[in-house]
């Protein structure tokens, strides 16, 4: 008996000596404050060397792009809202550089160390930066992003002017007229007419002033050429995507003979009505593609429009010279700066601790760790109690939902993203998560109303325990990840294709859940208080989901600032970008694999950052209303 007693006497004694010598002050600050900055400090730059350090070495080339304002000034000119001409210019360049690429099967291009940024300067004059990892590379990308860009502005030109063009044939059709049989080239436009193959920003209308390829100057054809090249690059695009499509419906990835393989799709076809949909405007677009070329082959063939980018025009390139050095890597610098972070970070945590009593919390919070570990444990039990399966719902569950979501874009809807399960799953379970986690958290006090009336304890345990069942049955749901993981690498590039990336897992999920604890606090508290909040929780969580990343990648539904300002308004998408980034990899389409890395430093510093705000602003509300919730409950 007296030894039952001495033991637990001995832990308190232990406890109680630990906690004098963390609270002893070693000169400006207290012991455990010296550790907490230290553990700041050295976070952040494990965080930050791997990026820092793995940083490729490259070489950067500077290309120029020059036209005439007074001919294509209009390029500069708003086409909607924060949107200009030449964004749209630059855009259709960069895809066209893109595609080339594919079809080089060069699967680097928009990779950091292999890319082609357009930097504008001067009206009528813009910078194309090639950068690659060799001199010889680098100054290949300018040249062709340059020579790609000329394209694209002389197209910009020559798009008005095939309207025009095609806006008389249009009248003289409507008036039963006939062009002349020795003019080919209106004959050529006419097939462009009837098969739609020139669709453009604004209808064609009848143009009552004639406008024949012989009215046109030099300049005026080279446009109109450009022009027509460019659709004919998205055509392509278009086929190319649909024939992915087709291959993932029929299952003819594996045929190479084009006889064989387009008997399978027609056969597909007649039984699978979404394969034969998409075979009919396989062969629509196949027709416009090949209306297109015979006009841009009549142009070159008669007219001479061959494409010059450095021939002095109306717009013209002038080439990238060799870099002689690679581009500086400012390493010490930037460890300088995560450093500094760290530290700012630590000092602004002792600075909350001084202010708010985080530390005093926090111990309370430690003397009842057996209660959130057995609360913990009890949601856990209760969500599967009574059903046979148990624990392998955890599995079983995400995986239904992967599924259909799978066969919806996949068979109904095609989507055209490689190893579609992997994205799905990759993202789905984070949201998972993310859901569970705010719903059980905002009704962890009102759920629990008897127990805090009648019971003294912190009341953050409830938030706590809410966010920590949801993170443990995320855990347990990370298996079949894995096994979908490896299933869907095996049968589709038959090797494994796993990265060391996924070391910054804990990282991401540690930055998850101070944003859902935050969140749990704050919408916690907020229920008391307003009952609606509960009701309300529930809708707002079902737009949450349509506005985050999970079923599609974001760069489908925006670019640029609107990217940037989706990611900052909602941490969760860029957290989910952040799972996809070390476990999935960058979204390409069917036929390509994705390559996993490491996430920006600089958004996981913003999302950490955020991440804190929201844990501080939901912890300072807590503790203002937690005194009043037996009143309210």
């Amino acid at each position: 008996m007296a030894n039952t007693i001495k033991q637990p006497l001995k832990q308190a004694t232990g406890w109680r000596a630990i906690g004098a010598a963390l609270t002893a002050r070693r000169g400006a600050l207290q012991l455990y404050q010296w550790l907490w900055l230290i553990l700041c400090v050295v976070g952040a730059l494990s965080v930050a060397l791997p990026p820092i350090l793995t940083r490729p070495i490259i070489y950067a080339a500077n290309a120029e792009v020059r036209f005439d304002t007074a001919r294509y000034g209009p390029i500069y000119q708003p086409v909607a809202p924060n949107l200009t001409g030449m964004d749209i210019a630059i855009t259709d360049a960069t895809e066209a550089l893109r595609l080339g690429a594919l079809a080089r099967a060069d699967v680097r291009f928009g990779l950091p160390d292999f890319r082609v940024e357009y930097l504008l300067a001067e009206p009528g004059n813009v910078v194309v930066r090639g950068i690659a990892g060799n001199a010889v590379e680098a100054k290949a990308l300018a040249d062709a992003g340059a020579a790609e860009l000329v394209r694209q502005i002389r197209a910009a030109g020559g798009r008005e002017i095939l309207r025009n063009m095609l806006g008389w044939q249009l009248w003289q059709a409507l008036n039963g007229q006939i062009p002349p049989s020795d003019d080919r080239f209106a004959w050529l436009l006419r097939d462009i007419l009837r098969l739609e193959a020139l669709p453009l920003s604004r209808p064609i209308e009848p143009f009552s002033t004639p406008r024949t390829l012989t009215d046109l100057s030099g300049e005026e054809q080279s446009d109109v050429a450009r022009a027509l090249e460019s659709r004919y690059d998205l055509w392509r695009f278009a086929i190319n995507t649909r024939n992915a499509t087709l291959d993932a419906l029929c299952g003819s990835t594996g045929i190479t003979d084009t006889a064989t393989r387009e008997a399978t799709l027609r056969t597909c076809a007649a039984t699978n009505p979404a394969a034969a949909h998409e075979l009919a405007a396989r062969d629509r677009t196949i027709a416009q593609l090949r209306a297109i070329d015979a006009a841009i082959n009549y142009m070159i063939r008669e007219a001479g429009t061959r494409f010059n980018a450095d021939q002095v025009s109306a717009a013209y390139r002038l080439p990238a010279a060799l870099p002689a050095a690679p581009e500086p890597r400012y390493e010490l610098p930037l460890i300088a700066l995560a450093a500094l972070f760290g530290a700012a970070f630590g000092l602004g945590g002792i600075a909350l601790d001084r202010s708010a009593g985080v530390l005093p919390k926090l111990q309370e919070l430690w003397q009842y760790r057996e209660l959130i570990r057995n609360l913990v444990l009890r949601d856990l039990r209760a969500r599967y109690k009574g059903s046979t399966l148990g624990y392998l719902w955890t599995q079983l569950a995400p995986l239904g939902m992967m599924l259909v979501y799978v066969v919806v874009f996949s068979f109904l809807l095609p989507n055209g993203i490689a190893m579609f399960p992997v994205f799905i799953i990759v993202g789905l379970l984070p949201w998972n998560y993310t859901a569970e986690a705010v719903l059980s958290g905002t009704r962890s006090i009102i759920d629990n109303a008897a127990l805090v009336k009648k019971v003294y304890f912190p009341r953050e345990v409830l938030p706590l325990v809410a966010v920590g069942s949801s993170l443990l049955n995320f855990i347990l749901s990370l298996p079949m990840m894995a096994l979908v993981i490896v299933v869907v690498q095996l049968t589709t590039l038959g090797r494994l294709n796993l990265s060391w990336s996924i070391v910054y897992l804990p990282v991401i999920m540690a930055l998850q859940t101070i944003f859902l604890v935050g969140l749990a606090l704050l919408l916690g508290a907020g229920a008391v208080f307003f009952r609606d909040v509960v009701h309300l929780i529930g809708i707002v969580i079902n737009i949450w989901f349509f506005l985050t990343p999970i079923i599609y990648p974001l760069s489908t539904i925006s670019e640029g600032v609107t990217a940037r300002v989706i990611r900052w308004l909602n941490p969760l998408a860029s957290i989910i970008e952040f799972y996809r980034d070390i476990i999935y990899g960058n979204v390409v389409p069917v036929g390509l694999i994705p390559t996993p890395g490491v996430p920006s430093l600089s958004a996981m510093l913003r999302v950490g950052v955020t991440a804190l705000i929201v844990l501080a602003i939901g912890y300072w509300v807590f503790q203002r209303t937690s005194r009043h919730f037996g009143e309210e409950l």
